[in-house]
């Protein structure tokens, strides 16, 4: 896919690892519908960064967990040459604590959104004969992290939600999934912990948002083969 000239619809666009997706797609030439929940300083500070750049914005503000505001933000999207569903929660539930309105929340935004999201844009675009999903996933997909489980589980099933989706919207629009390990870990992460999960990781640091945002583009722009695939960016540590 050539992203210049394209339009891509990134969901949790305004921090994080959001944020430097959307910077990289606009700097590859494609112009932004910018999704956020809450972040409406960070999300208009990006639009005018992604303007001065000389592309188009649009800013669309909703939860994601509310499917009226899921509905409003997919049809929005219908347009869009490229879907990257970016947006999650990581709250920390440590087993005996984890509620009925914890998991609720945790598996609403992180994987009933980017399906019906995937569904209704990606239907769309194959109609109109070609376009491209990418899903922020996690290493925890496979080695989950303790004292997140819902979140984990929701990553794991947006792996297997990325192989369906490759094979019900081919030949048209690819699917592909992004996998991050250590990158932006959690502010509430004891130091001594950080250490461990640096000192066992490969590359024995922590990852950053670019990193994950050149895989995006990678995926989006340049792999044209591939679908259904996801790409690590762990430092290695899914071998550890």
């Amino acid at each position: 896919m050539d992203l210049g000239g394209s339009r891509a619809l990134v969901t949790g666009a305004a921090l994080r690892v959001g944020r430097a997706i959307a910077r990289e797609l606009a700097r590859a030439g494609a112009d932004l519908l910018l999704h956020h929940r809450s972040s409406a300083d960070a999300a208009r500070e990006l639009a005018g960064e992604i303007r001065g750049l000389g592309r188009d914005v649009v800013l669309l503000r909703g939860d994601l967990s509310d499917p009226d505001d899921l509905r409003r933000v997919a049809e929005a999207g219908r347009e869009a040459d490229l879907l990257v569903n970016s947006a999650a929660v990581f709250p920390r539930t440590p087993l005996p604590e984890v509620t009925v309105e914890d998991w609720d929340r945790v598996l609403s935004v992180n994987l009933r959104a980017p399906f019906f999201l995937a569904r209704t844009i990606g239907l769309a675009m194959k109609e109109r004969g070609g376009g491209a999903v990418v899903n922020i996933a996690d290493w925890a997909a496979y080695r989950p992290y303790t004292g997140y489980l819902p979140y984990c589980v929701s990553k794991a099933g947006l792996l297997a939600m990325t192989a369906g989706l490759a094979r019900a919207l081919a030949p048209e629009v690819r699917v592909n999934a992004v996998a991050p390990g250590p990158v932006l870990l959690p502010p509430d992460m004891p130091e001594a912990e950080r250490r461990a999960v640096i000192g066992t990781t490969p590359l024995r640091r922590e990852g950053s948002p670019e990193d994950v945002a050149r895989a995006v583009r990678f995926l989006a722009a340049d792999a044209s083969f591939s679908t259904g695939a996801v790409l690590t960016v762990d430092g290695g540590r899914l071998i550890a």
